[in-house]
């Protein structure tokens, strides 16, 4: 079959899935750059930039966040529970007002979780009177339900006050 016109215009050649791909190298890349803090944006525009421009990258940012996105599951995948206790701790490491709780049951497996940041307090000591407790809300794979406390604020705006995981 002939054409009478391009397939695609040349423009576009990095965007085929066939032209696409995030190298070893640049999985190496990306993992210092998001470990060291930097955003997923920020990684993706930086190595656009030391590539020449985002056509010379090879992957395009929906490939960048996905990518990122993996690595992320991967690591709650593989210790999800310890991952989360390990994020809270460093919260009330890094904040002085919040504060957490964890029970685990019989067989060292997370049972209960309790957590409140400065922002949960504010807003509870300040529009605490009105309020909503559901714990139908929603349950993951491990069947713990969210259990979160949540009210209005002045602005009619929803807050967090309080959130358990049970």
């Amino acid at each position: 079959m002939n054409h009478n016109h391009a397939m695609t215009r040349p423009e576009w050649g990095h965007l085929h899935r066939s032209e696409r791909k995030i190298t070893d190298e640049k999985r190496k890349v990306i993992e210092q750059m998001i470990s060291s803090g930097m955003r997923v944006t920020e990684s993706y525009h930086y190595m656009s930039f030391e590539a020449g421009g985002v056509e010379e990258l090879g992957h395009t940012k929906r490939d960048h966040y996905n990518y990122v996105s993996r690595l992320k599951m991967e690591k709650i995948e593989s210790g999800d529970a310890q991952t989360f206790i390990d994020t809270i701790h460093e919260g009330s490491e890094k904040d002085q007002d919040f504060f957490y709780s964890v029970k685990l049951d019989s067989e060292a497996r997370l049972a209960n979780i309790f957590w409140r940041d400065l922002l949960m307090k504010e807003d509870f000591e300040l529009y605490g009177d009105v309020f909503v407790f559901d714990t139908t809300y929603m349950t993951n794979k491990y069947n713990l339900i969210c259990a979160p406390f949540i009210g209005l604020n002045n602005y009619s705006k929803c807050v967090v006050w309080i959130c358990f995981h049970f």
